[in-house]
């Protein structure tokens, strides 16, 4: 949003002061012209020049004030004699006309030119008209205010274009995702305004695809999974209410019970899942030892018949926050402990300013068309319903938690052992 309002004030700024600037020299240099054609400069010489010579005639004149009374009142030009001692000027100017040079003010009325005479009694006044210049008439006004609001018009259209453009595209895609086309995302131009709001709408979007995929099928497995203790729970109770014999109804009693229990697990099981989403406003990061992690993890793990084999000479930082990072190890390694045979393998490299972290073992491994809902909440192996206790819960919270680390995760074929091997790959500074 930061270059939304960059670009707006930057419009605003050039629209107003750039525009009006520029008209202002428009209308300065080309619409105020002198109503004449003569500039400035010579309307000045030549009233210098009248001055001169009128100063001179009325030197050689014996009666000047009668030439002055006989100059025509309708010439642009007005002279008049004024007594020296009844029109005191600045001694600087005295100076000056003593000299005889001329001396010209401006007044509000006009120009007046001074000469004093050689009798030093009288000064010669020549007034002359202000250099006028021609209005701008209506009509022209018009036309140029109209240029002006066009030309800002313009500007704000060449700027609004694209931002209108962008959210258009953004209605209609938000408009499809709310039909219920949730795989609907908006391509994310680098020269959009709007980038932040389309970036995070795309994050919306898949963080509510995933929601509503986690909930069909947690739906689908608690109705799956529900049916089976409950059939149990009702036929328990259909033959506990015709039986008489103590040892039977007690061995009835502790079944029931143990369907109980199974039930429990399971909707704890859906609970903590639920729990994860809440999770990532609470989430402490901070660099970790990966390595003492996966060692407190084994140490945890009890399994005679299984050897998982480790080394933890080299120890190597991740960022995250390490409560998190231990349910995923723990996750990964109770995954390899339940679908292995004898052995699990666990290794932690570094590579350029990536972690990764490997978990193999000697099970049957996992088909590559399974891979992709492998990782899928209650979703369990092919071969695992009935061997391996559980929900299939493990590597969907794995996955959950590496989203929050920025890590990824891939399956693949263990090469030694020939069993599944699941890689998380993290970034040194991930989530910084």
């Amino acid at each position: 949003m930061r270059r939304l309002i960059f670009s707006l004030i930057a419009v605003v700024l050039i629209a107003t002061i750039g525009l009006g600037w520029m008209f202002d020299n428009v209308v300065a240099e080309y619409l105020q012209a002198p109503a004449s054609t003569r500039t400035s400069n010579d309307a000045v010489s030549e009233l210098e020049s009248l001055g001169s010579h009128m100063a001179q005639t009325l030197d050689k004149l014996p009666q000047p004030n009668d030439f002055v009374a006989q100059w025509p009142t309708a010439d642009s030009h007005q002279m008049k004699l004024i007594a020296v001692d009844k029109f005191p000027l600045p001694q600087p100017l005295m100076t000056d006309l003593i000299a005889g040079q001329s001396v010209m003010l401006e007044t509000d009325v006009g120009l007046s030119l001074y000469f004093l005479l050689n009798n030093h009694q009288q000064l010669l006044v020549i007034d002359a008209p202000p250099l006028m210049t021609k209005p701008i008439d209506s009509s022209l006004r018009l036309i140029i205010t109209s240029v002006f609001y066009l030309l800002m018009m313009m500007l704000m259209l060449a700027w609004l274009y694209p931002l209108l453009r962008r959210l258009l595209k953004l209605r209609l895609v938000a408009k499809a995702f709310g039909e219920g086309d949730l795989t609907q995302r908006v391509n994310v131009s680098s020269v959009t305004y709007i980038r932040d709001l389309e970036t995070e709408f795309n994050h919306m979007a898949q963080r509510i695809e995933s929601l509503v995929s986690d909930v069909k099928l947690l739906s689908n497995a608690v109705s799956h999974d529900l049916r089976t203790p409950l059939a149990r729970i009702r036929f328990g109770l259909d033959t506990l209410a015709e039986e008489d014999d103590p040892k039977l109804r007690q061995r009835f009693e502790q079944r029931i019970s143990d369907n109980v229990d199974e039930m429990v697990e399971l909707v704890e099981t859906l609970l903590n899942y639920a729990r994860l989403d809440q999770a990532m406003i609470n989430l402490e990061k901070r660099s970790v030892s990966l390595t003492s992690i996966v060692a407190s993890c084994i140490k945890t793990k009890s399994v005679d018949d299984m050897h998982i084999e480790f080394d933890d000479y080299d120890d190597i930082q991740v960022f995250g926050d390490p409560a998190y990072l231990m349910i995923l190890v723990n996750n990964l390694l109770q995954n390899a402990l339940n679908y292995g045979e004898k052995q699990v393998i666990i290794s932690i490299s570094q590579i350029d300013e990536s972690v990764l972290l490997s978990v193999s073992d000697d099970g049957a491994g996992i088909p590559e068309d399974d891979r992709q809902q492998i990782i899928k909440p209650f979703i369990r192996g092919n071969d695992s319903e009935q061997s391996v206790k559980g929900y299939g819960m493990g590597l969907a919270i794995v996955t959950r938690v590496l989203q929050w680390h920025q890590g990824s995760l891939a399956i693949e074929q263990s090469e030694n052992l020939g069993g599944a091997k699941f890689s998380v790959l993290f970034s040194k500074n991930s989530g910084s």
